[in-house]
């Protein structure tokens, strides 16, 4: 007798949404369980998570993660796991400062709208080529030479990481930072976020929701980037022949070899477009919320490119849930944050000798999700049978 792992003919009643739930209400659990080990009340925790939900300040986490959730869902559609979204991300900064901070950069407050436009619109167009030639990079080692792209799109994180600290240290080091290793400060007339005003009321339900009209307004840009982004998707899968081949490429890539399809090819393009959308995201991000890289630029950036990761999963790859995963995922991270930075943790890390862990317990939850997703997404596509 032995064991034989089977892929399923028929998908289980509800899979995926049970995958969904289960995997975030384990890391939750197993968040609010080491809270309470640690001395911390998990009754605080789970308040601090809910109330995130309804927090006005996950907006532009919420944007940016939508923004890479869709960008690493067309490379997961082809069952090409592209790691890599970070570096490309930050290929596209070094793209983006170059243009805004060293080669147009200015200390005037205006200038002329299409001037700046100009700049805006060359910074955003060389930070998605940047992006997307980091991706195919990862493409062309994976087509053509048969390495696994998860340690290879890994490693490029790491080498653009590099890349980026040694010029920020080095030539975009700026001239207005008062000994700080950063690159200049983005100039005004460069910024895409705009600026909102608004008057609180007394009433919690009519301010929460002028709080997030204002957060809103605020990536304009952004949001109209993302129904871009959105309506490309939707294209790309549904009307066109390269779409099409991806999504067969994830499920039978033999049936394209027989019909004469260059597979290898695909796999780089299919690289190429999801890391430029990885660029083009960090070019509005640099724009219109990050300003400026700092040395060294991994802890200056959010890790968005692995908790899109996150995203794309959760949503199942679905285009309609990416927005909802990333919301969920996008007020988990902030929730996290603010739990973090409670008074009663720091005390009880203190008082177990473990003081600065505050950040490995915030991505404890993070990494429970994704254990947890693991092995329910196996029990959802794979059974196991005894035979003789």
């Amino acid at each position: 007798m032995r064991l034989v792992i089977l892929k399923r003919k028929k998908p289980l009643k509800f899979a995926r949404a049970i995958t969904a739930a289960l995997s975030l209400s384990t890391g939750i659990i197993i968040f609010s369980v080491f809270s309470a080990i640690i001395g911390v009340n998990p009754l605080v925790v789970l308040y601090t998570i809910a109330s995130t939900f309804t927090f006005y300040g996950v907006v532009r986490d919420f944007i940016l993660l939508t923004l890479l959730g869709y960008a690493l869902l067309i490379a997961f559609r082809g069952s090409l796991w592209n790691i890599g979204a970070e570096g490309q991300m930050h290929m596209a900064f070094i793209a983006s400062v170059y243009v805004s901070i060293i080669l147009f950069y200015t200390t005037s407050h205006t200038m002329p709208l299409l001037n700046a436009l100009g700049v805006i619109a060359l910074s955003l167009l060389l930070a998605t080529l940047a992006g997307a030639l980091w991706g195919g990079l990862a493409g062309v080692i994976k087509a053509y030479t048969g390495v696994d792209e998860v340690p290879v799109t890994l490693i490029l994180n790491y080498i653009a990481y590099y890349i980026g600290n040694i010029l920020v240290y080095g030539p975009f080091r700026g001239k207005y930072v008062w000994g700080y290793v950063r690159t200049d400060l983005m100039p005004d007339p460069y910024r895409i976020d705009l600026s909102v005003s608004i008057q609180g009321t007394g009433n919690v339900v009519v301010d929460t929701l002028l709080f997030f009209a204002k957060e809103f307004a605020t990536y304009t840009v952004w949001i109209i980037a993302l129904i871009a982004i959105i309506a490309f998707t939707y294209w790309l899968f549904n009307k066109t022949t390269i779409g099409l081949r991806i999504k067969i490429l994830g499920s039978n890539p033999d049936y394209l070899v027989t019909l004469g399809y260059d597979t290898r090819k695909l796999i780089v393009l299919t690289f190429a477009i999801s890391g430029g959308l990885a660029g083009l995201t960090a070019g509005l991000y640099l724009h219109g919320s990050l300003l400026r890289l700092e040395y060294p630029l991994e802890y200056q950036t959010a890790g968005y490119g692995y908790f899109a990761i996150l995203v794309a999963w959760l949503s199942q790859l679905d285009i309609a849930l990416v927005p909802i995963s990333a919301y969920i995922v996008s007020a988990l991270l902030l929730g996290s944050q603010r739990v973090s930075a409670l008074s009663e943790v720091k005390e009880a890390f203190s008082r177990a000798g473990l003081g600065g862990g505050e950040l490995a317990f915030r991505l404890l939850m993070f990494g429970s999700i994704l254990l947890a997703y693991s092995i329910l997404r196996f029990i959802q596509d794979y059974e196991i049978k005894v035979v003789k």
